[in-house]
């Protein structure tokens, strides 16, 4: 189908920044949210996204203005009336969301594609909630959405091809990289990073560590620009921590992170937006053998559980590499690592972790399948789309 109008619902910074990356393809946008207030301060937000791009010379005040005046503000959900495509980007609260979704199905065209931009609320939950659950996906955009070019386009259980077809189009067509991922706790990004958090922080709290050590240790040892110390200081303590505890509660104890986390969040230290946290406040620091220890787990970690989401057929081989380089940052994948390293050396080590650690690290099929052949994930397989 032919989309020419989005409505984006919310218009806090992940809805107004989507609202302006649809407005930058040329289509018309309308964004609602509750009050007045809420809709001019989200189109104070776009408005400054143009700005920052005139700066920096990346358009013209003319382009920025065109871009802004595509988008119309709303405060009533029948505003919605006429789009073909509504992005729904409100609060991460599934009773809020639920309720916002009954009332967007009866406001939007009984031909409009539905999507949430929910990082982890189940889409087949919200779907069900709707008349169209077939014509449900969820759009996960990366913050900044108007920065970030990795899309999650999220496969619920009711999803229609056509309508996650459409969803990687209208990705593409906004410039984005779409990444096609079967729908479970934590989507493919976030379930693989939360992993190699919840393991560096486990591991961190047993050996007793210099954070900032760990932190440069797995920067120097591997693809990651940023050590999982600072990361949860970036993200935010407490929401690391929320979401750690929704993937422990889905996954079990592969995603306990030890006490250190719930401690700093339960002292008010929840990383840079507190001035405080994990290594917030302290000098960076060097690499040492504990940290070196802390990294092993840290990639280790990742890389099980991409191994576990190919073996779910969560994505496609090649896409779990290409998210985790466009969502995390990481100058390559965590399949793409292990080939670097060697893939019978990595199941060398994870057997080795499975007898120290916890047979949750105990090698995976695809790892043994291509360790025993003597192949690698990278250039051995064809892309093809989970279903």
């Amino acid at each position: 189908m032919s989309i020419e109008r989005i409505g984006v619902i919310g218009a806090g910074v992940m809805g107004s920044e989507i609202a302006q990356v649809a407005a930058s393809s040329g289509r018309g946008v309308v964004m609602v949210d509750i009050d007045d207030a809420a809709v001019m301060r989200g189109m104070a937000h776009v408005r400054a996204i143009g700005e920052r791009r005139v700066a920096r010379g990346r358009l013209t005040a003319d382009e920025a203005a065109t871009i802004s005046g595509r988008v119309a503000v709303a405060v009533d959900i029948d505003a919605i009336g006429d789009c073909d495509l509504i992005i729904e980007a409100g609060p991460e609260v599934l009773d809020l969301k639920l309720s916002l979704w009954r009332a967007l199905d009866a406001a939007a065209p009984p031909s409009a594609l539905l999507a949430s931009n929910t990082s982890g609320l189940s889409i087949t939950t919200l779907a069900r909630a709707t008349n169209r659950p077939e014509q449900v996906m969820g759009l996960h955009f990366f913050n900044p959405a108007s920065v970030m070019r990795l899309v999650e386009v999220i496969r619920g259980a009711d999803t229609s091809d056509a309508t996650l077809d459409a969803g990687v189009a209208i990705a593409q067509s906004f410039g984005k990289s779409p990444v096609r991922v079967v729908e479970c706790p934590g989507f493919l990004v976030n379930r693989i990073l939360v992993r190699a958090l919840a393991e560096a922080y486990r591991h961190a709290d047993e050996l007793g560590v210099d954070r900032t050590a760990a932190d440069a240790s797995v920067v120097a040892h591997g693809p990651a620009p940023m050590g999982p110390f600072a990361l949860g200081d970036l993200i935010g303590l407490d929401t690391t921590l929320h979401v750690q505890r929704d993937l422990a509660a889905a996954y079990g104890t592969r995603f306990g992170a030890g006490t250190s986390l719930a401690a700093e969040v339960a002292a008010g230290r929840l990383g840079q937006k507190s001035g405080s946290g994990f290594v917030t406040d302290r000098e960076a620091g060097t690499p040492d053998p504990d940290g070196v220890a802390i990294a092993e787990r840290y990639y280790l970690g990742a890389f099980d559980e991409a191994c576990r989401c190919l073996e779910e057929g969560i994505a496609a081989l090649p896409d779990i590499d290409t998210a985790m380089q466009l969502g995390t940052g990481w100058s390559e994948g965590p399949l793409n690592w292990a080939d670097s390293r060697g893939l019978a050396a990595t199941a060398d080590d994870l057997t080795r972790l499975a007898t120290d650690a916890g047979d949750r690290f105990a090698p995976r099929e695809p790892l043994r399948e291509r360790a025993a052949a003597g192949t690698t994930f990278t250039h051995t397989e064809t892309k093809e789309s989970p279903r």
